[in-house]
């Protein structure tokens, strides 16, 4: 059976992020390849040259007063595609579904970068696919 996609990101939801950043990146040796504090979310990527991984906290607002009703901590996974619409149907056909939208206005993101395209779940476990990747690398 041909691979569908590789894992390229994780994605962790934490109180704290920029403390959380800080001992992964101590833990781990993970390099920082930027981070954020718009009216959205605080939000620090991380990566060990191979793997994105995003340490977010959405902020409350009066139309999210809890982004985080079950709590902090591994949230979702992302799978780099060569076809965004065959991986789709792929997953769609083993089960997948869609997640809805995150319950924030994503135009308030701090760069306005956006890297996954579909967001699914599967036997209760939320990835997203992208055609285009993640960042690995500090922007020139």
């Amino acid at each position: 059976m041909k691979t569908m996609g590789k894992i390229r990101h994780i994605a962790i939801t934490a109180e704290d992020p920029f403390a959380t950043a800080e001992l992964f990146k101590q833990a781990l040796g993970l390099e920082e390849i930027s981070r954020g504090d718009s009216d959205l979310a605080r939000e620090v990527y991380l990566t060990d040259g191979y793997l994105n991984i995003a340490v977010v906290c959405w902020k409350r607002t009066k139309e999210t007063p809890n982004p985080y009703p079950d709590g902090y901590g591994l949230d979702h996974f992302g799978v780099h595609v060569d076809n965004l619409e065959q991986a789709e149907e792929r997953a769609r056909k083993a089960g997948a579904t869609p997640q809805p939208p995150p319950p924030v206005d994503l135009s308030k993101l701090s760069g306005n970068t956006l890297y996954f395209e579909k967001k699914l779940e599967l036997a209760g476990v939320k990835f997203d696919l992208s055609g285009h990747g993640w960042a690995t690398r500090k922007e020139k």
